[in-house]
């Protein structure tokens, strides 16, 4: 059977991901030359210096392992969104493809970021997640669509932390009696 698609894109998010990644990518490789470089020169020429460079590196350990988690947040975020009644794909900034079917998705979740569709944890360490920025041009049509198919698909729905089934849309709205 055919999948029908409706295609959402957003150039904006592909051109901002791949910047970031770039920045996070230079800072990186001129931290870690900076420290491979001066390292030598601060254990011979300085008092303690085995402590300094053991501080040297620990800052470099540091900002690496923040870079990496930088990193994969990156990659969850999608420029592109193909969804349809049977799954949700996503394209990142460097073009792969990371799919959903419906019946893997645990939940959606929707916050001041934007849409987020978690994955089932799977036989891989990280469920696959899906980012998507509230910066896409039809972000109304697009997170109306995935909230229909995920009701439709009995998958939990949150906004903002919260099922979408308890909250108080008089509230929301600053409606009062």
């Amino acid at each position: 059977m055919p999948d029908w698609y409706e295609v959402f894109d957003n150039e904006q998010a592909l051109v901002q991901t791949r910047e970031r990644v770039g920045q996070l990518t230079i800072g990186t490789s001129l931290l870690a030359g900076a420290v491979v470089s001066f390292a030598p020169l601060v254990v011979l020429h300085f008092d303690h210096g085995l402590v300094w460079a053991g501080l040297m590196a620990a800052v470099l350990a540091a900002a690496l392992g923040w870079a990496a988690l930088d990193y994969l947040h990156q990659r969850c975020v999608v420029w592109c969104v193909k969804l349809s009644m049977q799954h949700v794909i996503g394209y990142d900034f460097a073009r792969r493809t990371l799919e959903l079917d419906w019946t893997n998705v645990a939940r959606v979740e929707l916050d001041a970021e934007g849409l987020l569709l978690v994955g089932e944890p799977s036989e891989k360490p990280l469920p696959t997640v899906l980012k998507i920025p509230h910066s896409y041009p039809a972000f109304a049509t697009l997170s109306h669509r995935i909230v229909e198919y995920a009701e439709a698909h009995h998958v939990p729905v949150h906004v903002d932390g919260q099922p979408l089934e308890t909250l108080d849309v008089d509230s929301i709205f600053g409606v009062r009696d």
